[in-house]
């Protein structure tokens, strides 16, 4: 699926497919699969915050977009997504991510952004 796709999606639908991607799993066939796979990607995305916020925030392509309006959001995505590509990112993962924090907003996400020491 490419970013405009997974735009459509809800956010549950989109932490969802980010864990059985990143389990290496398919999307799960019960409601308990598909819940855990759910929870494992809003954990791991919680988890990366700081090391996405580092990759994304501080890298010239992303700031000159910080100060967009929400109807940006979808070039927003592309452009994270464009990013994640060169950190080595599946493209899978890298997509799904570029639209959750797209949904954030990207200076929403990047408001407390600290550079690394």
């Amino acid at each position: 699926m490419t970013v405009e796709e997974h735009f459509q999606k809800s956010d549950d639908e989109l932490y969802a497919l980010l864990g059985a991607e990143l389990l290496g799993e398919g999307l799960g066939l019960s409601p308990e699969d598909e819940d855990s796979q759910r929870r494992f990607g809003k954990q791991w995305f919680a988890n990366k915050r700081r090391e996405l916020q580092q990759k994304i925030c501080f890298h010239e392509k992303a700031r000159h977009l910080l100060g967009t309006s929400s109807s940006d959001r979808l070039i927003d995505a592309y452009t994270v997504y464009e990013l994640l590509g060169h950190f080595d990112y599946d493209p899978k993962t890298a997509a799904l991510v570029a639209v959750l924090v797209a949904r954030v907003g990207l200076g929403s996400f990047c408001h407390n952004a600290q550079p690394q020491s």
